[in-house]
């Protein structure tokens, strides 16, 4: 049992290299860093507020690992990726500012 949650523990502090790879291929299909006006993030869900929703290409980031894409109204998006939602926040948010 021990030998278990030691592995647990450690995928959990693994370290993403992919990570910026990953947010330039959603900025791509979100319409790029110029489309988003507001950035946030929950525990699952990337929240963005964006200046077009129609450039969100809905498809691609499913392919990129997306669980679902949620319009929430005509500029309001939540990207659900699970537990990496608060790590491409981090990296969206530096990048805005």
């Amino acid at each position: 049992m021990l030998k278990y949650l030691i592995q647990v523990l450690k995928g959990l502090t693994k370290v993403n290299e992919n990570l910026a790879k990953e947010v330039d291929d959603i900025l791509f299909a979100i319409g790029g860093l110029e489309n988003i006006s507001h950035a946030g993030a929950c525990a699952t869900r990337l929240r963005l507020t964006l200046l077009n929703n129609e450039l969100v290409d809905k498809t691609a980031l499913k392919k990129m690992g997306a669980i679902e894409v949620v319009f929430v109204d005509k500029n309001n998006i939540q990207i659900i990726y699970g537990l990496k939602a608060n790590s491409y926040f981090q990296l969206i948010d530096q990048r805005l500012n």
